[in-house]
């Protein structure tokens, strides 16, 4: 049997290219034939993936089984339908459409097919929500309840184990002894980065002003990066809001280890990767209480509800100096991540190959 996996785009940086490549590793080692297969494909990655044209001839196929990564519109939800094998549905999440109008019409539209278009592919052998959350977003989309599971993203340890930290942005990070925020992933409505520097604007100026706050994550959106940019010049925090871009794995690995907490304000995520690398790295969160974020943190990191500014930056300022608070948040985190080691997922991996007689 040959399974393949065929999603939107194999891109560095992306969590769900990361998924797929640490699902095609498994599969591999478990002795089956793979491909992957996606709308984009980096350059970087042709070696380890195909155009999803290049799909085609495999698609009467009726022994093999297909791994189809959904998270925005896309036009090979053709290629998905017309597989003749068994199908299964990895559901990542789409931002809703109302984030995105205001600032980028065609990703709304994406966004807004994307989620209409979710009920077409319930009639596959198998739903597989990264979190509950999103499992119960197939199952509103007609997927029936007995076919379908969680499976979390893999988080790459072993990337980060065997990836050097950047040695001089680490003894830039902690030389000077200031307060590290950190923020990760992409620059998007839905994430409201300009919440998190309110909140840190108002940390910066009444609490600690030795502190800055690192927002990394690559930036797509013109409208929105101008607006983000120009709060920075209004609240004068030039000098204390670095916004890197996209970043390496080295890089990101070595903002974790400098970090003195991360901070995320944001109102839409499916699973969000960067709360489980931060209970890796010891990193205590503080996170607003929206969609998946409750269910991935379980019982650790701190959360808020309503967004005061001025209560957030305080609770920050907790985090920042109480080394007992920071202890306690610190070990709730790491007892969290053993959910979602990688035998774990495994073990929920094979659990989706075993429903659809792939096991």
């Amino acid at each position: 049997m040959r399974v393949y996996q065929l999603g939107h785009g194999v891109i560095p940086g992306d969590a769900i290219s990361t998924h797929i490549f640490e699902i095609d590793r498994r599969l591999r080692l478990w002795g089956f034939e793979t491909a992957i297969f996606a709308q984009h494909v980096a350059p970087e990655y042709r070696h380890r993936a195909s155009p999803d044209v290049q799909f085609a001839p495999f698609l009467g196929r009726k022994d093999d089984l297909l791994l189809y990564h959904y998270s925005i519109y896309t036009p090979n939800i053709r290629l998905f339908q017309a597989f003749r094998g068994r199908k299964v549905v990895i559901y990542h999440n789409i931002t809703p459409a109302r984030f995105f109008w205001r600032w980028d019409r065609r990703q709304a539209w994406l966004c807004s097919l994307g989620r209409r278009a979710l009920r077409f592919l319930r009639h596959g052998d198998w739903g597989a929500g990264v979190s509950e959350y999103n499992r119960q977003e197939l199952i509103q989309a007609g997927f029936p309840p007995d076919r379908t599971s969680v499976l979390p993203i893999f988080l790459p340890i072993e990337e980060f184990d065997h990836t050097p930290s950047n040695g001089q942005l680490l003894e830039r990070l902690r030389a000077d002894g200031m307060v590290n925020f950190l923020s990760v992933g992409r620059v998007a409505p839905n994430k409201t980065i300009e919440d998190t520097i309110r909140v840190f604007s108002i940390y910066h100026r009444y609490i600690n002003p030795r502190s800055r706050l690192f927002v990394v994550g690559s930036r797509y959106i013109r409208a929105y990066d101008d607006q983000i940019n120009a709060l920075v010049r209004a609240l004068g925090l030039q000098e204390a809001v670095i916004l890197t871009g996209r970043v390496s794995l080295s890089d990101l690995k070595t903002y974790y280890q400098g970090a003195t907490l991360y901070l995320t304000t944001s109102r839409h995520e499916g699973f969000c990767v960067p709360l489980i690398e931060s209970m890796y790295f010891g990193v205590p969160i503080l996170a607003r209480h929206a969609t998946a974020i409750p269910e991935t943190l379980g019982e650790s990191g701190i959360m808020f509800t309503r967004l005061g500014y001025v209560e957030v930056a305080e609770m920050a300022h907790l985090l920042a100096t109480d080394e007992g608070l920071r202890a306690h948040v610190v070990r709730a985190q790491r007892r969290r991540l053993e959910a979602f080691a990688p035998e774990r997922v495994e073990e929920k991996l094979r659990f989706v190959l075993e429903q659809v007689g792939a096991l």
